[in-house]
């Protein structure tokens, strides 16, 4: 579990302040389930439940005559068990009209099931409208239901650590010549900071919020293992590569010469231009200014860069398994729908490993 006191302990207590001041406004049985996921979710997901919640209870005050002149959180477990599965079917063809996309009704929808499910298991009521609603199973706007992965493509990973490395110095004339000569300044000044950064992110598939919530005490580079706060509140050490190790250890020479600008961030690693532990928005920043200037076709972030490690760990290696364990995931199925599909790479590299025949020698 996440350390005491730790970045990421931190950071999930302010997320649940957030959880806690949505469920003052809405009933007092959304507390207790929220409570009850506090086991088995991270603090983020739970802010999503919370605001999906609000969301349908919203919708169902203001499309129930009978609920008009309520308050949301003046909604009781009698008026849930009105409920029947053509009101739920409602509420998703709501979401369909409002230009929801696949992902987001679906996220909705399951958390809804899990709440009813919880209400009934607590006794609240006796009976599901979810099992009596349609499946949700295609997006009826013709968006895609499946998923699809953007990532770095192969040449985009050397050229995006090359711009990085080389402050900008290898870009275009005309793209290096847009840049104002702060911007410029910039990047050479933190080129070393910002490819570790960069180089961690594609060489370990970590989370945004792991890393900036890495400190210096959680590097063994001598062993190549690095020890981060992943989800659901565990730690986990994952190994490092020579290429993450070199740009650690570079940036490391940096740090120890920079005075952080409090105690709270002394054991920080990745530091701010005001010597303060960096905030996942100012990595997502960084990331999206250097994916710019290489010119990349997808909009690329931090997870972004978590896929293309994934992908390209699975088209490498071909074990679902290991990349699981790599990435942290609780269950290997969520590692297949995201990184599996993405394989046709893997299958063209040993298209011809399997041999029928010998080939014929030609006369």
């Amino acid at each position: 579990m996440a350390k005491s006191g730790s970045y990421r302990a931190e950071l999930e207590d302010e997320i649940d302040k957030k959880v806690f001041a949505l469920c003052a406004e809405m009933p007092s049985f959304v507390t207790g389930y929220l409570s009850s996921r506090k086991g088995n979710s991270t603090a983020k997901t739970r802010l999503s439940y919370a605001y999906d919640l609000k969301h349908f209870f919203t919708w169902m005050r203001d499309s129930t005559p009978s609920l008009l002149q309520l308050d949301v959180k003046q909604i009781a477990s009698s008026d849930l068990a009105a409920l029947r599965g053509a009101d739920i079917d409602a509420y998703v063809a709501y979401l369909w009209s409002r230009g929801s996309h696949y992902a987001g009704v679906h996220r909705k929808f399951c958390c809804l099931n899990a709440f009813f499910l919880y209400m009934i298991r607590k006794d609240f009521l006796t009976a599901n409208p979810m099992e009596k609603a349609e499946r949700i199973t295609k997006d009826p706007n013709g968006g895609q239901s499946a998923v699809h992965v953007i990532k770095l493509q192969p040449k985009e990973i050397p050229a995006l650590l090359d711009t990085v490395e080389e402050g900008g110095g290898n870009l275009p004339h005309d793209i290096y010549a847009g840049l104002s000569k702060k911007q410029r300044s910039a990047l050479e000044k933190n080129r070393i900071r910002d490819l570790a950064i960069i180089t961690t992110l594609l060489g370990t598939g970590i989370r945004v919020s792991e890393l900036v919530g890495i400190n210096i005490s959680d590097l063994d580079l001598e062993n190549c293992v690095l020890e981060v706060d992943r989800k659901g509140a565990k730690r986990q050490r994952i190994a490092l590569s020579d290429e993450v190790i070199a740009a650690l250890s570079d940036y490391l020479l940096l740090r120890n010469s920079i005075t952080p600008a409090s105690a709270a961030d002394a054991d920080a690693l990745f530091l701010s231009g005001q010597r303060r532990r960096m905030c996942v928005q100012t990595v997502e920043q960084l990331v999206h200014k250097y994916t710019t200037l290489i010119g990349t076709k997808e909009h690329i972030t931090p997870h972004k860069l978590r896929k293309t490690y994934g992908t390209e760990l699975y088209n490498e290696t071909g074990d679902i398994f290991l990349v699981a364990q790599a990435l942290g995931h609780n269950d290997v199925n969520t590692t297949k729908q995201y990184y599996v599909e993405e394989s046709t790479e893997n299958l063209l590299r040993h298209r011809n490993t399997f041999q029928m025949r010998k080939p014929k020698r030609k006369e």
